[in-house]
């Protein structure tokens, strides 16, 4: 009985979020606008700050370096295969944003912070940096593609200025420098953590709601939604798999990383996806799979939990 408490405690306000989320849209308490507004405030402000004070104060390791290895080659080939399935199987010009990103940044690191605690939070920002490297030209690829015709130089600025990247590689300079255990010594950054931990409290609470509120899935693309869901879902169980491996090739791999991995490979494909659909078609696709890949998640995230605790 009291496994499943501690199982609840942790499960039960993952989905309370969410439900509530499902209920503001389906009852017209919040606008799409307004709950927009809270993605925001979580991608330009909270969420930086969270990964910032992760990454500066992270013992950075060959663990770290072991994970970036592994899921870099992992996201190449998905993406590969997407493009080269894109002509082939299945007609949607965002199909590979769907294998070249998953979703660490609006819903993996929340889950970190519920599962292991804000301090791990960097373990998964290291993936995010990691899959940038390809999800970006991607990106560049379908916009590109699309009409709209930026530039390269348009495309290079909106990557640099992501606050997200910046306060990831402001916290990664400064640990790995030697700055951020000056700034211990003297007091400062006890103030920063201390900031940045208050801004990183309502996190996990608004972008759990706001997945529950942009929860979608028409009828009329149910099939090629299960299917694409299906192979997302094989591919990443596959990569896993051969992620936990390898780690067991390492001497005195802490677990905490393998359970990492495993939550990053359950992850939903990135939420970026339906908006860069070039036709309604192609939105609702990837809306419906971004979907039905978070429930799978969340399941994934329960049966950790269980273990977890």
């Amino acid at each position: 009985m009291d496994t499943i408490l501690r199982v609840l405690q942790v499960v039960a306000p993952i989905f309370t979020a969410i439900f509530l989320g499902m209920i503001a849209k389906k009852n017209g308490m919040l606008t799409r606008q307004e709950v927009q507004g809270f993605q925001q405030f979580v991608m330009k402000f909270a969420l930086p700050c969270v990964v910032f004070q992760s990454c500066l104060t992270a013992d950075m390791g060959m663990e770290s370096l072991s994970s970036m290895a592994m899921v870099l080659p992992a996201i190449v080939i998905s993406s590969l295969w997407a493009f080269r399935a894109r002509n082939r199987m299945f007609p949607y010009h965002n199909l590979p944003m769907l294998f070249s990103a998953q979703e660490t940044g609006m819903l993996g690191i929340p889950l970190v912070m519920i599962l292991f605690g804000a301090e791990h939070t960097y373990r998964m920002g290291i993936l995010d940096l990691t899959q940038a490297v390809i999800a970006y030209p991607v990106i560049a690829i379908l916009t590109s593609d699309t009409g709209e015709n930026p530039s390269v130089p348009e495309l290079v600025k909106k990557v640099l200025s992501s606050p997200l990247l910046i306060m990831s590689l402001l916290g990664l300079a400064l640990n790995l420098t030697g700055i951020g255990g000056w700034m211990e010594s003297i007091g400062i950054r006890a103030v920063i953590t201390e900031c940045t931990g208050f801004l990183s409290q309502p996190i996990s609470a608004l972008m759990l709601f706001s997945v529950g509120f942009n929860f979608s899935l028409s009828a009329e693309s149910r099939g090629p939604v299960f299917r694409i869901t299906l192979i997302h879902f094989g591919m990443f169980a596959v990569f896993c798999t051969v992620m936990q491996l390898l780690l067991c090739l390492i001497p005195g791999v802490d677990v905490v990383t393998r359970w990492i991995l495993l939550l990053y490979c359950a992850l939903p494909a990135s939420y970026l996806s339906p908006g860069l659909g070039r036709s309604e078609e192609d939105s609702m696709m990837a809306s419906g799979v971004c979907s039905v890949l978070t429930v799978g998640c969340l399941l994934v995230v329960c049966i950790m939990a269980a273990i977890l605790v």
